[in-house]
């Protein structure tokens, strides 16, 4: 996605790579998709009541991060990163050139190459592909029912972090921190498994480089441990 816009964007208001899983804007757009009719206020009290309130994501993360055996704040913490707590958000990700500008086609419309999906961010491109597993072991196919399930969703996501955190902790040996961890599976989420140790590279403030990597380093230092 434009990645130091969109990343910059979100800063105030993702086993197999997901190379299109860049930062997002943490809101969808205040003006309705285009050709599509504005939601008339009925629709928009109907739409609000039937997503969840951040207590209730916050408590299912909860259920995900211990059945894992994950930290709750790393959970937490990709969650706000990622969609800022948003289960219906949908944000696309455009093709570019080899300079980071958007390709538009012959109709001067941008070319959308994928999606990323709800409160994980889930990318299209993982949806009918990736096999993940439960948190028992038991493997499953990531279905389209993470377009519109936030709970499936958050299964997805859950289970893609949980392989990456594991993973951290292996390669980081018993000298490493929780964060540290935290940090490695993160990158591994938002770039690629090539992108993991993407986090090392700092700013002279301690701070990684990378957008999407501080961004999550800050909501993550702001989650509490437990809910």
């Amino acid at each position: 996605m434009g990645q130091l816009g969109r990343s910059l964007a979100r800063l105030f208001s993702q086993q197999h790579p997901a190379p299109d899983h860049a930062p997002h804007k943490e809101h969808a757009p205040d003006h309705p998709a285009h050709g599509q009719p504005a939601p008339s206020p009925s629709g928009q009290k109907q739409a609000a009541a039937s997503q969840p309130s951040t207590n209730e994501v916050l408590d299912y993360l909860g259920v995900l991060a211990k059945e894992y055996h994950l930290p709750p704040k790393f959970v937490n913490g990709v969650a706000s990163a990622e969609s800022g707590f948003t289960p219906d958000l949908e944000i696309p990700n455009y093709l570019t050139d080899k300079h980071g500008n958007i390709v538009h086609g012959k109709h001067g419309d941008k070319i959308v190459k994928s999606v990323d999906y709800g409160l994980m961010q889930i990318n299209s491109r993982r949806i009918g592909h990736d096999v993940v597993k439960d948190a028992h072991g038991h493997p499953f196919k990531i279905g389209d029912d993470v377009k519109t399930d936030w709970k499936a969703n958050a299964r997805a996501g859950v289970a893609i972090l949980a392989s990456a955190y594991h993973l951290a902790k292996l390669e980081q040996g018993p000298g490493a921190t929780e964060e540290d961890h935290a940090q490695q599976a993160y990158s591994q989420y938002n770039g690629s498994a090539r992108a993991r140790d993407r986090y090392l590279k700092e700013r002279p403030d301690g701070l990684p480089k990378n957008d999407a990597d501080r961004n999550f380093l800050l909501r993550y230092r702001q989650r509490p441990e437990k809910r």
